[in-house]
């Protein structure tokens, strides 16, 4: 009998594991298998709810997390590190991190002690609610006593810096990392130059990119993209020129992204047959321009008044399958209205 019940949790923990690895899993179901799973004697591994509260927190029920985590609690199912990361991390998202930093208590209290990935995971809940100071004391209280940051944690704390405009700690950060044995990848450099971009220190970004490359650290397109948009909004074409070969001779494809940031700051300039040339220069790149392309297009047609040209691209858009947005219609009423239109606008 008893073996009997133990084939029935295994079959149950195998049906759960790959609902929740190969099924769309929605929220009903979810719940459906975690009633069962609750209610089954004896009671199945802290695994199946482990991977059930997984799907829940990706659909981003994070209330439902924490109800259900409140049953187990009162059924004296005994939660792992992964149970305990998971209710965290759905207080964090919540804006509730002290909630969080009470679950750790309950980790040591289980005997557990908690792993890197929920102090990271507590670092981002301090950023979210723009607690700088308390997730800078956290991070280093963190190296204090011995744990190995990993890439994720760094990149948490730079992203966070960053974010809420503390980019020059951020850099201190990274030269620290430098002088250590965890350097810095190229996702935390692309956070440090996207935020220098956004801050409008240009030189700086452009001299952190040479920087890079000279410690043997190489740019990926999302490096390249936020350089080339940073002088582009500075009118800077040379130097756009000049990233543009080095990315190409690096390998590296233009994508829709690059050929975007370019097309829309020359429409801005007013330079639209450039920015045609562009589109034209897409095709034989392989990239296929979609509704931020066009919009941009017709947008700068339409501000030199050239409106017959734009009505011409706002076919062309639609002939190739692509949809307006609310964004292409806006430029368009507002040019229609504009030239006093307003019948066709309507």
């Amino acid at each position: 009998m008893i073996s009997e019940l133990h084939k029935v949790n295994t079959h149950f923990e195998q049906f759960v594991r790959d609902r929740c690895k190969y099924g769309n899993l929605g929220i009903e179901e979810a719940m459906g298998l975690f009633d069962n799973a609750i209610q089954m004697r004896p009671l199945p591994s802290i695994y199946p709810f482990n991977q059930l509260f997984g799907i829940i927190t990706k659909l981003n029920q994070y209330s439902t997390v924490i109800t259900l985590f409140k049953s187990m609690d009162s059924s004296r199912i005994r939660f792992d590190l992964f149970t305990f990361g998971t209710l965290i991390n759905c207080f964090c998202q919540m804006g509730k991190v002290n909630f969080g930093f009470a679950v750790v208590g309950n980790i040591f209290k289980s005997g557990l002690e908690p792993d890197v990935l929920i102090l990271t995971t507590l670092l981002k809940g301090l950023f979210k609610e723009n607690r700088v100071k308390d997730a800078i004391q956290l991070f280093n209280k963190i190296t204090k006593i011995g744990y190995a940051c990993d890439d994720v944690t760094y990149l948490t704390m730079v992203n966070g810096l960053c974010k809420t405009g503390n980019v020059d700690q951020a850099i201190k950060l990274c030269k620290d990392m430098e002088k250590g044995n965890s350097k810095p990848n190229i996702f935390i450099y692309n956070a440090i130059i996207d935020s220098l971009l956004k801050d409008e220190h240009i030189p700086k970004a452009q001299n952190l990119f040479e920087q890079i490359i000279c410690k043997g650290v190489v740019p990926d397109v999302i490096t390249y993209n936020s350089i080339i948009g940073g002088v582009c909004s500075l009118g800077m074409w040379k130097d756009v020129e000049s990233y543009v070969k080095k990315m190409v001779n690096s390998g590296d494809s233009l994508d829709i992204v690059t050929f975007n940031i370019m097309i829309d700051t020359l429409c801005k300039d007013g330079m639209t047959e450039k920015a045609q040339t562009l589109l034209e220069l897409m095709s034989t790149r392989g990239v296929s321009p979609d509704v931020v392309t066009y919009s941009s297009l017709i947008d700068g047609l339409c501000n030199l008044g050239q409106w017959e040209e734009a009505r011409k691209l706002f076919s062309e858009m639609i002939g190739r399958g692509i949809s307006p947005d609310v964004h292409t219609f806006n430029i368009l009423i507002d040019a229609i209205c504009k030239k006093g239109m307003v019948k066709k606008a309507h």
